[in-house]
């Protein structure tokens, strides 16, 4: 394309693709197709990963040879540092072209697939719109005094500094956000699955952790191997360039985004790609973008004077017209919580093309997100019709079927899963859960042994550990062994609960009774309502003599869940 210049004397503005990378959210994971030697294979996006990376775990799926990293050399990032070693792929596929002997590092947390990161991703400007499925890569030559927004009508766009980066060597986006006030440094980050600000950051902006409507939320990770608590916390105002939101609430982390003096205060996560449509000018050192409509952070609704794009993605011109594209939007409407949207872009999709197994899998996940599971059910039928062996659909169907308590159409399903789960994978450590809730623990723990085999400096190993040990203490199998699993991600992650619910079935298995009693009462103290923990705890007590507490810790548990008794009777409990 060309855009003109002010002056007519001047360089005429060109702007060129290298290629457009199709961009399927996954939930909040932005995936595109590659070629592994030949092999096709799903990466994630990642312009926070200073380079591409991949799990020890998909290394060895993919056959790639591993050698050792430089010594001193090491890969950090949410969790802290990690060591790693360097696979080299002879044939990666991408953009339409193959690259020859491109390294990548092996090692860290296990994210499900292989990263492709900034090295190969920032280095040319990019137009991303993750709304409408595309990461664009860009060539532009004589246009530094022009606003590269070209979809943008009558200038309607935002505008905001790049931030130079300490070292030259790294191709990380940084800009600069004003939260409440005060200016933090954010990294561009699609592999986030959302925006977040660090505690110290956000101390510094105001936010006050102990205001009554800051809430808990989930487990924040990355790269290395701890993970850290989190909250969502009010802001008054953000603005990044040209563009300021009010009210808006933001996950803060208890710790720090990275390591060193280049590490960022923020990540915009997928959540602000999804809502914006953006131009990233390395060329001019700005950010160009507009607001695709929506919720700006995964944790805030729209803005209500903000609820229709700056430029409106139906509109005629630019709105999807393939079974493809459609498929597309669809997938990126449900990461953002559209899910009447996503339905209706799939419901079209299908209409397109009716044999295509993944639009399929994609409706089904879009209707169970619209609490219609019969619905979901006959799509994923529909999807297994047409791909008996599409793995993500059989474990979505086995987990709808445990759900709906069909065991039998589940036990089916995973049967034809496992063979198709590569060891160690997170497909196969979903596999095993899924073995533990069949209540057949004996078939999990082969899967969990390869997984915790590949997994020896990952975020969640202590909760991989505690898997093993739980299955061992139902399968009354290898009590040792569950003994130091149970012990090692108590170490590791602290007295959580669940960690403290299965060591007090091990230790009631190896007769250890007034361990387990203690353990249990620990664990019931924290989770009052489980029926597992309180009826453990009163077989435990019972076994050291306090028949009249162990009865009374019975009954307890009868009174949450009827059925515990029987359940505890299929293991010899």
């Amino acid at each position: 394309m060309l855009l003109p210049v002010a002056s007519a004397r001047a360089e005429e503005c060109k702007v060129a693709k290298y290629g457009t990378l199709p961009v399927e959210m996954v939930g909040l994971r932005p995936m595109t197709q590659v070629k592994i030697n030949g092999q096709d294979t799903r990466f994630i996006l990642d312009t926070g990963a200073f380079f591409s990376t991949m799990s020890r775990a998909t290394a060895e799926a993919l056959s790639l040879k591993t050698s050792p990293a430089p010594p001193g050399f090491y890969m950090s990032g949410i969790g802290g540092r990690v060591s790693v070693d360097i696979a080299r792929v002879k044939d990666f596929g991408i953009l339409g072209t193959t690259l020859n002997n491109i390294e990548f590092l092996v090692g860290g947390s296990d994210t499900g697939s292989g990263l492709i990161g900034a090295n190969l991703l920032n280095f040319a400007d990019a137009e991303v719109d993750l709304a409408h499925g595309q990461f664009s890569l860009m060539k532009v030559t004589g246009c530094s005094k022009r606003a590269l927004a070209y979809w943008a009508k009558d200038g309607d766009y935002n505008i905001a500094d790049l931030v130079p980066n300490e070292s030259r060597a790294n191709r990380h986006i940084f800009v600069n956000v004003i939260v409440n006030g005060q200016r933090v440094r954010a990294l561009l980050d699609t592999g986030a699955p959302a925006t977040l600000i660090s505690r110290r950051a956000a101390e510094r902006a105001g936010i006050d952790l102990n205001a009554p409507d800051v809430k808990a939320s989930y487990t924040a990770s990355g790269f290395g191997q701890k993970s850290y608590r989190s909250w969502t916390a009010r802001i008054a105002s953000y603005s990044i360039g040209s563009e300021t939101i009010q009210r808006a609430r933001m996950q803060v982390m208890d710790g720090e985004l990275g390591i060193g003096t280049d590490s960022p205060d923020m990540l915009l996560g997928v959540d602000f790609f999804l809502a914006h449509h953006l131009f990233i000018a390395k060329s001019q050192n700005k950010l160009y973008f507009t607001y695709n409509g929506g919720r700006v952070f995964s944790f805030q609704k729209a803005p209500v004077a903000s609820s229709q794009p700056a430029t409106d993605p139906a509109n005629p011109s630019t709105a999807p017209k393939t079974a493809p594209e459609l498929a597309l939007r669809g997938r990126a409407s449900l990461s953002r919580g559209e899910t009447a949207r996503a339905l209706d872009d799939l419901d079209a999709a299908i209409r397109l093309d009716p044999d295509k197994p993944d639009y399929y899998t994609a409706r089904a996940e879009a209707r169970l997100h619209d609490h219609k599971p019969d619905l979901a059910a006959a799509d994923l039928d529909s999807a297994l019709k047409l791909a008996p062996q599409d793995l993500a659909a059989l474990l979505m169907r086995a987990q709808l079927s445990l759900h709906r308590k069909d065991r039998a159409a589940a036990a089916r399903d995973i049967a034809a899963a496992q063979p198709l789960a590569a060891a160690g994978s997170h497909e196969a450590r979903t596999i095993a859960s899924l073995y533990i809730a069949l209540d057949q623990p004996d078939r999990a723990l082969p899967l969990l042994d390869a997984w915790i085999r590949l997994h020896g400096e990952d975020n969640k190993l202590g909760s991989a550990l505690n898997a093993r040990c739980w299955a061992r203490g139902l399968a009354n199998q290898a009590l040792e062994g569950g003994l130091d699993d149970c012990r090692k991600a108590i170490r590791r992650d602290g007295a959580n609960p669940a960690y403290l619910d299965s060591l007090g079935l091990i230790q009631f298995r190896l007769g250890r009774y007034a361990e387990a009693v203690e353990t249990y009462a620990k664990a019931a103290a924290e989770m009052p309502k489980s029926a597992e923990t309180r009826y453990g705890l009163g077989l435990a007590r019972k076994r050291n003599g306090d028949v009249a507490g162990g009865d009374a810790d019975i009954a307890a548990a009868k009174a949450i869940d009827p059925e515990i008794a029987a359940q505890f009777a299929k293991f010899g409990l």
